[in-house]
This record gives C-alpha cells, structure tokens and sequence, in this order.
C-alpha cells in the first residue's frame, strides 16, 4: 500500500490530510466525520477504546488518558517540547531537562520515519486529548492540580511523537553530559559546572547515578508458562513492571479495538498510543530490564596543550561542541534565553561531575541506539504477531526494545524469552584487552575503554539492526514449553532445565551467583510444578499464577531466618559501638515471623533492616556479602545455593541484627510490628497498607520503601509494582486480569485516584473482558465520542488555535480531508 500524506497542523494537532490508500479508497466512517470512537469503562474506570480505524483510535484514547491524568499529560507535553523553564521556572530539574531536549531535537531523532499506523495514532491521540480540552476548558479541569493553569495548552501530533522517539534511559543521564566543562573554561557551563565534592559528596553522588540514571534500580518480572504446565495446550503470562511511583512516567492501562484488525489489551505510559505491555489474543508479551551492556565509557586521550580535542589511531579529532539555548521564565515574570554547550566526541557525549576533564583526559559515554527501528516496524510486527516464533523474528530484525527482555507466551503453548535489544557488540577479547585500570565511581558504566583507538570500537554484525549493535544471532533466546522467566538478572537461567551458553560476555554474567528475587520467581515456579505450593494441583492458571506470585514468600528469611534466630539465641547480647544490645526480644519476634511479607506479618521489618545493615546500609540483589554461609553458591544448585548461616562463626550477622534493633527501638517501632501498620501509601486522607518486600529480601512482588524513623515505611521511594497482568491464551479463550498499582488516575478527586491501590492491598485483579461482547456487556459507562465538521459550526471554528481557520469553510475542508484518509487497516510492508 502506498501512502501519500499532507500534514497540517490543526489545534495543535499534526493531522494527516489528502492522503491516499489505494487498497480501500479511503473511505469515510460517515460525512465529514474525522475522528470516531467509543469508550467503555469497566471496573476501576479501566477504557476499552473501540474505532474503526487508527486514527480514531488514538483519538478514543488520548481522550480516555485525559481524562485521568490531564495534568500530567499537560505537563509532560512542555517536558517533550523543552519548554518547562519557559512556563514553569528552571528549578525542580526543569532547565536540564529542557536543555537536553533542545539536544535531542538537534540530532534529528524526532524527524526519523515511522510506520504509517503510527502517524495516523499519533495525530488522533492528540487530537483526542484536544477534543477533552475543548470539552471540558482548562477552566473547569476536574484535575484542581492544573484547573485553570495557564501553562496548559493543545497537544500536537509531534508531542506523541516526541513521546514515542525519546530513548528509554538517555534522558536519565542529561545531568552527567550536561555538567561536562572543559577545563580552564572562563565561564563554566550554566548552573552544572564542575565542583570540587568532598569524599561523601562523590559517594553519594555515584549511588544517585547508579540508581537514577541507570537501570540499576529499574526492574521487573516476566513469567511465560508453555502448555506442558497449563490445563490446556496455550500459554500463560505473568507481568509486573517495576516503575517508580514518579507521576510522570507510569502506565496508562486500556483495552484497543479496530474489530476484525485489532485487539489489543494491556497498558503503557500516558503519551504511547498503543498497548505495549499486554496481549493480542494470540500471544501476550511483556519486558524486564536487562543485565546486557548497553552502554560504553571511554576515556579520551587528549592533546597535549588542547584539551579540545583527543588522539584516535594516531590522529587528532576534534572535540565537537553542540551549543544549546532555551527559554527560560524570570523572576520578574519576562522570559530570557539561557545559553549551554554540550561536548561530543566519537564516542558520545562527554561527561562532567564524577568524570573529571582536566588537560590530560577527559570521559565520553556511548550509549546503544534504539533509533527509530520501534516505531518504524517493531511496534507494529508485535501487535500483529501470531506466536512467540514471530516475536523473536520481529525483536531479532528491529533490535529497538532499549536495555530490557522480552518474555512472551502464545495460544500455541509456547513460552518465550528473548534479550534482544540494541547492545553494545564488544567482543570478549575487547572487554578484557581495551579495559583501563582507571576507577570508575559508578559500577555500571565500568570499566573505562580506551578511545584512542579503533580497536576498541564497537563491532558491526552481518545482522546488527543498526552499526554497533551485537547481531541478533549472537544474542541470548529460548523458546521452551514448560516455562521461562527473568526479573532483571542475566539470560544464564531463564529456565533451569536449560542454561543458556555460548553468549558474548557483553549480555551478562553466566554460571554465578543469582540475584534472589530470580532465584524467589524460580522456587516459586519449581513449587507449583512439584504441586507443593498449598494450591491444588500442579498447574498454572490465571488465578494460581497471580496468588503465587503476589504470595510475598521472604526468600531471604527463608534462607537465613531459622540460623539467625539460632545465632541470637546463643548470643543474646551483642556490643555495637559500645553499646551493650539485647537481642532477646528480636530472637522472639524472628522466631514468630511467617516469613512472608504480606500485610499480617510480624517481624518482617526487623529482618528487613537486618539485611539492610548486613549490606552496609543500602540493598544487594544478592544476598549480603559480608555473612559467611553455611552452604556457598553451587553451581550445580544454583536456584539454591547460597543458604544458611554459619551459627559458630558469624560476627557479622550479629552486628547486623543488633544495628537492626537499635534503629526499631530508637524510633519507637516494636521488633514485632505488623507490616501492614508500618508499610503504606497515603492517598488523600486514606492511608492504604502495602505488602511486598525489597529487593535484598527476595521477595517476588518488589515494593520499594526507604526507613523514616517512627513513620516506619510511609511512602514507594523507589522501582516497585505497576502494571500487574496475567494473561491466560487457550486458544480458543483470552482470560485476563489487571491491576495498577498506583491507581488510574493522578487526579485527587477522582474516584480511581486510589481504588486499584486498595485493590492492589488486597490481593485483588480487575477481570478484564476481551472479547468487544464482553466489553459491552460488562460496561458500567459508555461514552460516543465524534470530531468532525460539526465541530466547525456556531463559530466552533473559532476555536482551533493552530492554525487558526480563515473561516467555517476551511474548517470543514479540513475535516472532511481527515475522515477521507484515515488508515482502517495494517499497512503491509
């Protein structure tokens, strides 16, 4: 099919016009109707969008997504323009991130070709969100965060597309290449400038780097049972991606329709118009964070006497710099330019803070590209694909799913697991032979390479979807029918019973230690197997999969739990900083612990914080390195190993817990409290209890929670449960269930501000309905949503601000163009 597309920009909106589709001659839904859809809302308010082609489609759920979370969306639309300084002030992290937007503009990602069905999404989604403002006014905003706020403005097709171009992670980085100055500069850049940091300052600057910037702290699990372990011959899936609670980046769930086309049923993040976690009724797919090398840092050799420019094989290279200006809001109220440069080099950006540049060297970071390839093939070949085989050929040619896994399952019966995303193809040799000796304050980015040499570049394969990339056929994947998993460690024991071997060393460690909410998410699956879990039977279902994984077994205490308690029993008292600690009442509340993390729990805060203090204050996804074990890692028992603790000789473990009870007992907080009193969320005047464990705990169901002294556990500081959804694929059945965690919407008085999180508190899945009879029948509202030229009459033409129609006729004109173009079906390559 060819598609020949004329863009105008209407109410902010990029519409696609005068386009022709020689296959079904682009005809109209009704006269003059440009945008149709209809919303259903189900339990917890959860949208099911039906149209009867893309734009329209988009158009039902941009409107949908407004009207959760307008004010997040109003914000995150001056984000993707770079515009936050100009109406909101440069604090609050707003001038970096608009600077290095501006960045992001100039290297001309946003301009990159995507696939038509994304066009036609694009400009209806913001179309959608205009129509909603043009509704509603910001005047009257449900939302009382923005009612009013005259920082509020349409959306246009180029935001979602900004939305959906912008990397993954890069934009977590723009403080390090934003803060890079070259030395002796006379100005320094902006507020970033290098600063002389004491030793604590560095320390604490390199765990925020590690924890923000990268994956470190990201996660997720993704579980894809196969027909061998289902009552059926299809597949079931497990997903639950790990998020920060952060408002400006979590997930919209919704259920899309295009009938006879496409069904779509799952969520992503508020300006993707597209499912992107989810199922297609044939086969359900989901993504963790990787363990693979995305990333390089190089250390620049620079030339004596111009710390401009750096050696490459001999030669000089010029360092490059990028000069950046943005708007930014006064205190008088004016609004200024403000200046900033950033450097670049072969290998990237450079950097500032811990990476020093000073005459000798200075530090570049190269970052792997995901480029365009999602939205300009990727996207599309896995919401058509029929089965895991064809999600592995769609992940293998586009490589643009940035730093994470895929996991899938089909109605085939087949489970699947695949790291095939845009990695850094560093050979083996060059990993060992190119790596410097010089530190690196944040583990991730380490070791440095050598840049001053093409023999430490970034290797092409004959099958790199992009120059630089480690060919699909070198990367790891398994396709099995019993089951596959990964929560965020490397590809090695996706499933036990099959190790994978023979993969670079650039996707991750093999033969060592788990992380243990891996080896938590693998005992749990062996249990249910062996029919030793409680449940009946020994096979997954929806219902079994969720109650098992959201069970909050304590994989640590499971481990160490019953020697602690030996330890502190024929030690009840234990010297920590000169202070005499009695461990007599911690024996007690261990010993009566459950050894889960659910509401009810007693003690489970004190082995938390024991672990905690085991690992020097902050978590380990391993379990603590300073305890000596009675049973080490076994690499032949690697699910299981290591375990238990050494109960004649553990000076460690005792300081641990001693350090554990004087921070309970120093805030008031008993050494058996309940879980659910200390472990909450609060939600208007609600306070909501939470179960689920940290990472160092091994608990499946991640929550993150810092310590706040005699508040206990207040508030989700950090990556934890999202979007939770089993999907169950018999072949002749989509069974489905969802909760978000947080909620669906950011509005305070909304009714769905927080009754998934009460849900989620429960243990309690939304049934979602698939079949568009189903919807309908299980709709508690139903909405009709129509845009086209009677939109332009009784002056309403007036009310498009971008362009500015001359008159009604050019409104309808314009209208009329769009209803005969839209795109009703897949375009075939």
């Amino acid at each position: 099919m060819r598609l020949t597309c004329l863009i105008l920009t209407l109410a902010s909106t990029a519409l696609l016009l005068g386009c022709s589709n020689s296959r079904d001659g682009g005809a109209s839904l009704d006269d003059g109707v440009a945008y149709a859809a209809t919303v259903h809302r189900t339990e917890g308010g959860f949208p099911h969008i039906v149209a009867q082609d893309f734009g329209s489609l988009g158009f039902g759920t941009g409107y949908a997504a407004a009207q959760d979370n307008v004010c997040i969306m109003a914000k995150n639309i001056l984000r993707l323009r770079g515009q936050l300084s100009q109406y909101l002030g440069p604090n609050d992290g707003n001038l970096n991130s608009d600077l290095f937007r501006a960045y992001m503009v100039q290297t001309g990602m946003y301009t990159a070709q995507v696939s038509p069905e994304m066009e036609f999404l694009y400009a209806g989604f913001a179309a959608g969100y205009n129509h909603y403002l043009r509704q509603t006014t910001v005047s009257k905003l449900p939302d009382p965060a923005c009612r009013g706020a005259k920082w509020i403005m349409p959306m246009r097709a180029e935001d979602v597309r900004r939305a959906e171009l912008t990397p993954v992670f890069l934009p977590h980085l723009a403080n390090l290449f934003l803060a890079a100055t070259p030395p002796m500069s006379p100005t320094g850049n902006s507020s970033t400038a290098n600063k002389v940091l004491s030793d604590s300052e560095k320390a604490g600057l390199a765990v925020a780097i590690e924890t923000m910037a990268t994956a470190h702290d990201k996660g997720s699990n993704g579980v894809a049972i196969g027909s061998e372990h289902t009552a059926h011959s299809g597949g079931l899936l497990y997903t639950n991606p790990h998020l920060d609670w952060d408002v400006s980046f979590q997930f919209f769930p919704r259920h899309q329709i295009i009938p006879g086309v496409t069904n779509l049923l799952g969520a992503n993040t508020y300006e993707r118009p597209l499912v992107g976690f989810g199922t297609n009724g044939d086969v359900a797919w989901t993504n963790t964070v990787t363990a693979s090398r995305t990333q390089a840092l190089y250390q620049l050799e620079l030339t004596p006497g111009n710390p401009m420019s750096y050696q490459y094989d001999g030669r000089e290279e010029a360092i490059k710099a990028i000069p950046l200006s943005v708007a930014v809001l006064q205190a008088d109220g004016s609004v200024k330019q403000q200046s900033h440069t950033l450097y670049e080099s072969r290998h990237g950006l450079l950097l500032g803070m811990l990476f020093p540049w000073d005459a000798e060297k200075a530090f570049a970071l190269r970052v792997a590209d995901e480029g365009n390839r999602g939205q300009n093939g990727q996207f599309k070949g896995l919401a058509r694909a029929t089965n895991v085989r064809e999600i592995r050929t769609v992940l293998g040619r586009y490589q643009a799913t940035a730093n994470t896994n895929t996991i899938a399952a089909d109605s085939n019966g087949e489970a699947f697991y695949g790291d095939l995303g845009p990695v850094a193809n560093l050979t083996d040799a060059q990993l060992r032979d190119c790596a410097l000796p010089t530190p690196v304050p944040v583990p991730r980015f380490a070791p440095a390479f050598r840049g001053n040499t093409s023999d430490c570049a970034w290797q092409t394969d004959p099958d790199s979807a992009a120059p630089g990339l480690l060919g699909t056929s070198k990367q790891a994947a398994l396709i099995r029918r019993d089951y596959v998993t990964n929560s965020n460690d490397s590809y090695w024991l996706a499933n036990p019973q099959a190790p994978i071997e023979g993969i670079p060393q650039v996707q991750g460690s093999r033969a060592s230690e788990r992380t243990l909410r891996t080896r938590s998410g693998l005992a749990t699956i062996e249990q249910r197997i062996a029919g030793t879990d409680g449940l009946p039977g020994n096979t997954f279902d929806v219902e079994s999969i969720v109650d098992r994984m959201l069970s909050n077994e304590n994989l640590a205490g499971r481990l160490l739990r019953d020697d602690l308690v030996v330890l502190c029993r024929d030690n009840p008292n234990v010297e920590v900083d000169g202070t005499r600690v009695d461990l007599a009442e911690a024996c007690a509340a261990l010993a009566g612990w459950d050894l889960h993390s659910n509401l009810d729990s007693r003690g489970a805060h004190l082995f938390r914080e024991f672990i905690r203090a085991a690992s020097g204050g902050t978590f380990s996804r391993r379990l603590p390195a300073g305890l000596n074990y009675s049973v080490p890692f076994d690499i032949e028992d690697p699910v299981n190993t290591p375990r238990g603790l050494d109960t004649d000789d553990n000076p460690a473990a005792l300081e641990a817990l001693a350090r554990a009870v004087v921070l309970l007992e120093e805030a008031g907080i008993a050494l058996d409290a309940r879980l659910g009193d200390l472990q909450t969320v609060r939600k208007n005047d609600r306070l909501i209890p939470l179960h689920g464990g940290e990472e160092g705990e091994g608990v499946f169901n991640k929550m993150a929670f810092n310590f706040a002294g005699s508040e206990g556990y207040p508030a989700v500081t950090g990556s934890s449960a999202s979007w939770i959804m089993a999907v169950e694929l018999t072949g002749n059945e989509v069974k489905a269930r969802g909760v978000l965690a947080y909620s669906l919407s950011t509005n305070t008085e909304s009714p769905h501000y927080a009754d998934m999180t009460e849900m989620f508190s429960r243990k309690e899945l939304l049934d979602l309905p698939y079949r568009l009879r189903d919807v309908e029948n299980a709709a508690l509202s139903t909405l009709e949503l129509r845009a086209g030229v009677d939109d332009c009459g009784a002056q309403g033409w007036r009310e498009f601000a971008e362009p500015a129609f001359a008159s009604e006729t050019d409104c309808r004109s314009a209208f009329r163009a769009i209803a005969d173009s839209q795109l009703r079906d897949w375009v075939d390559e």
